[in-house]
C-alpha cells in the first residue's frame, strides 16, 4: 500500500475524531463562560438586594437592638424590599423585565432567598395562588422565623434541680422556658412556673436582657430557685449552643422551602430536582456573623449541566451601637463611673471593668440611668458592689 494510501486513510480517522474534540471543548470552555456570567449576575442582584434592604429610622430610645447607622440613627432591615430588587436586577440583567410570564418562570429556579436578621430568619420562596379565578405562582415572603430553644427546669428526687432540654412532660417539672436568641448575646426569655394545680402552669412572663447580665439572668432558671450551679450550667448551655440553634433554624427553613420547589417547578413542566447544596458547618457559621442575605439558584441549563449555586451577600453593617461602662480605679484619669463607645479608649483602659456585668448597654438613655455590678477592691479584699448613673467619657465622646 501506497504512503499516500495510508496518508488518506490517517486522515479520514483522525480528522473527524479532531474535530468532535475540537467542537467538545469549544462547547466545554462556552458552557464555563456562562456558567460564569451566571454567576456574576446572581452575586451582582444579591449585592444589590443588601444594599437596598437597609431602612435607616429615627432615634427610639426604646428599641433595645438595631444596627449602627449614622449617629444616634438606628437601621433595620426590609426583606421585602430585598426580595423585590434581588428579582428586578435578575430581570434585568437576564432582560426579561416587564415580561410577567418569564418572570414568574425564573421565580421557580430560585428555590429560597433567606434573610438573615438580627434576631430571626425570613425565607421567600414559590407559594401558589388563586387571584379573580386565575390561579399563579411567585415568591412570597414568610413570616420570621426567631431563633428560638426550648428547656424545662425539673426538680430530682434528691431535691436537686436539672435541665433539660425541649419541653419536658415530666411531673416533675418546674418551669417551661423558651429562649429567642439574637446573633449577640440579648436575648429574650419565656418563663411559664408550675402553678398550684396538679401539672398545670403560669401564664408565661416575658423579659429582654443580656445573656452576661447577672442582674437579670437568674430568671433563666425561675425566680423561685436559688442554684448557683444550675444558673451557670444554664448560662453555659444557652451561650454555647447560640450559634448552632441560630444555624439549624436557617437550614431548616431553607432545607423545607428548597424541597417544597420540586411540586412547583414540575407543574411547571421543569424536571431538574431542587435540594439544599452541600454546606459546610464553618460556612454557615460564618453567614451568621452578621446581618446578610442567602439565594439559591438552581436547575438553569449551563451546557451540559445545571447551575447550582448559593450566593451570600451581608449588609456591611455592625450590630447595635454599645456603650461599655467603667468605674474608677487608682490609674483612672476621672473619678467618677463613664460610659465610652469604644474599648480602644485610653481611659477605658485604665478604668476598671473586672467583671463588669452587663458590660455594655446600647442606648445613652440606658448608659445614663443604669444600674451594674463591678468588682472592686476593698481592705484588701475583693467585692462585687452596685454603681448607678454613668457619665460620657470625655476621651472618647460617645
Amino acid at each position: 500500500m501506497k504512503i499516500t494510501d495510508l496518508s488518506l486513510i490517517f486522515i479520514g480517522v483522525i480528522l473527524p475524531l479532531i474535530i468532535v474534540v475540537y467542537i467538545n471543548v469549544s462547547f466545554t470552555i462556552k458552557a464555563q463562560e456562562q456558567e460564569v456570567y451566571y454567576q456574576q449576575i446572581i452575586d451582582s442582584a444579591v449585592q444589590d438586594a443588601t444594599n437596598e434592604m437597609k431602612q435607616v429610622e429615627n432615634e427610639d430610645s426604646s428599641i433595645d437592638y438595631g444596627y449602627s447607622g449614622t449617629e444616634n440613627k438606628k437601621i433595620s432591615v426590609n426583606a421585602q424590599i430585598a426580595v423585590d430588587t434581588f428579582f428586578n436586577s435578575l430581570y434585568n440583567n437576564f432582560d426579561i423585565k416587564g415580561n410577567d410570564a418569564a418572570e414568574k418562570y425564573l421565580q421557580l429556579f430560585v428555590p429560597a432567598i433567606a434573610i438573615l436578621d438580627y434576631d430571626g430568619v425570613q425565607v421567600s420562596s414559590i407559594e401558589r395562588f388563586t387571584s379573580g379565578g386565575t390561579e399563579t405562582m411567585q415568591h412570597a415572603l414568610k413570616p420570621k422565623r426567631f431563633y428560638s430553644y426550648t428547656y424545662t427546669i425539673v426538680k430530682n428526687v434528691d431535691g436537686s434541680y436539672s435541665m433539660v432540654d425541649g419541653l419536658s412532660t415530666s411531673n416533675n417539672a418546674v418551669s417551661y422556658h423558651e429562649v429567642d436568641f439574637t446573633m449577640d448575646d440579648y436575648i429574650t426569655h419565656r418563663v411559664s412556673n408550675k402553678g398550684l394545680g396538679y401539672n398545670s402552669f403560669d401564664e408565661a412572663t416575658t423579659k429582654s436582657f443580656y445573656l452576661s447580665d447577672t442582674n437579670n439572668n437568674s430568671e433563666l432558671i425561675g425566680s423561685d430557685i436559688t442554684d448557683p450551679l444550675l444558673l451557670d450550667e444554664v448560662v453555659n448551655k444557652l451561650s454555647s449552643i447560640r450559634r448552632d440553634i441560630i444555624v439549624d433554624t436557617v437550614v431548616k427553613e431553607l432545607s423545607y422551602a428548597t424541597n417544597n420547589n420540586n411540586a412547583y417547578a414540575r407543574s411547571a413542566g421543569i424536571t431538574y430536582s431542587f435540594s439544599f447544596p452541600t454546606t459546610s458547618q464553618e460556612d454557615m457559621y460564618a453567614s451568621i456573623e452578621n446581618v446578610g442575605l442567602v439565594a439559591f439558584v438552581q436547575g438553569i441549563s449551563v451546557g451540559n449541566k445545571y447551575l447550582n449555586t448559593k450566593a451570600f451577600g451581608i449588609t456591611r453593617l455592625t450590630l447595635a451601637t454599645r456603650y461599655y461602662f467603667t468605674v474608677p480605679s487608682a490609674d483612672s484619669k476621672f473619678n467618677i463611673n463613664l460610659y465610652h463607645k469604644d474599648k480602644n479608649c485610653p481611659e477605658y483602659q485604665l478604668a476598671n471593668k473586672e467583671k463588669m456585668t452587663p458590660e455594655y448597654t446600647l442606648t445613652k438613655q440606658q448608659a445614663a440611668s443604669m444600674t451594674v455590678k463591678c468588682q472592686v477592691e476593698e481592705n484588701g479584699s475583693l467585692l462585687m458592689k452596685e454603681f448607678r448613673g454613668f457619665y460620657p467619657c470625655k476621651v472618647c465622646n460617645p
